[in-house]
């Protein structure tokens, strides 16, 4: 041991001394603000339309191509106490509880994002894809005549459809916030040396 003294560990670099995460410097930007409310505005309509979707198709809902494919994969199965009334009803509760996992995760970006973190910014940039073609296929679906109202009726259908098509309009005006020049240095570090 030399004379310098005891051994002490280096100092934080990833926060503040106290251990607490480090706080942004300067003010939260605006559109990094808006893009966070956008975030949550999306993962709600998603999650709410996706939920209600789950509670309320049916198998006689679904096209054509669809039903057959159910029915093939159950044939293919070779057993036959599976019921295609219940393989779908298991799809839908499988669905509905993804839905939920991935909003969880989507509003967790959302407020790294607004910690400014860049790579939730990525991140929430490959979730906005899948809502934006969602939405897309959800809007020539219906004037392709597609999608039609079934045994949910029209009421429900049409909630369902605008949801969705929500959903894939707040995320993409999201991901235009959330790529401006100031919300872009407020999360690559210029602001407050986000990762």
């Amino acid at each position: 041991m030399t004379g310098t003294g005891p051994w002490r560990p280096p100092a934080r670099t990833d926060g503040r001394a106290d251990g607490r995460p480090e706080e942004p410097a300067g003010p939260l930007p605006d559109d990094v603000h808006s893009a966070w409310v956008l975030w949550l505005a999306a993962t709600g309509f998603a999650l709410l339309g996706m939920l209600l979707n789950a509670a309320t198709s049916r198998f006689g809902d679904l096209p054509v191509a669809t039903r057959d494919a159910f029915r093939e994969a159950v044939d293919t199965a070779g057993s036959t106490d599976i019921s295609i009334e219940a393989l779908f009803g298991m799809a839908r509760i499988v669905g509905a509880i993804l839905a939920v996992l991935v909003a969880v995760v989507t509003v967790w970006l959302a407020f790294r994002l607004r910690a400014g973190k860049g790579w939730a910014r990525t991140m929430l940039d490959i979730v906005a894809i899948f809502l934006v073609v969602d939405a897309v296929s959800v809007v020539i679906g219906v004037y392709g005549g597609v999608a039609m109202a079934g045994e949910r009726g029209e009421v429900v259908t049409f909630i369902v459809i605008s949801l969705q098509i929500l959903a894939g309009l707040c995320a993409a005006t999201a991901v235009w916030r959330q790529h401006t020049a100031e919300a872009m240095e407020f999360t690559t570090g210029g602001a407050r040396g986000g990762e």
